[in-house]
């Protein structure tokens, strides 16, 4: 099947549709509650008895993005301990997975564990 964009051209769809399109969808506003960094260090995630390896992936004052080789179910609790942005510290902190795509995980910080969060990612 042959498409002509002489005939996109004619109507101005493709002037109407291709830029509208672009910038509606570069420029939406941020809706998270928190403002992410980008991450990259070792985290370590505990869960019952198990220890597991991971990689941090973005980091914010309300949870973290995890690269990890594993199958946790939504819902789990977890323990994460990992080395904060601009910190000589490592921080343990109780988490809940919250979202998966294959190997990433969404964890949430729970609200006990809040305090141990570094000031600087609580802006």
């Amino acid at each position: 099947m042959e498409v002509h964009v002489r005939n996109f051209r004619d109507k101005g769809c493709l002037s109407y549709f291709c830029p509208e399109m672009i910038l509606k969808r570069a420029f939406k506003p941020d809706r998270r509650r928190w403002r992410r960094q980008w991450f990259n260090t070792s985290v370590q995630v505990f869960r019952e008895s198990d220890q597991l390896d991971a990689l941090g992936v973005t980091v914010s004052a309300g949870g973290m993005c995890l690269f990890m080789l594993s199958d946790l179910p939504l819902g789990s609790q977890v323990e994460v301990q990992f080395l904060p942005p601009r910190s000589h510290e490592l921080v343990r902190m109780a988490a809940m997975v919250r979202s998966r795509a294959l190997y990433l995980y969404g964890i949430e910080f729970l609200q006990e564990s809040n305090e141990n969060v570094p000031a600087h990612l609580r802006a």
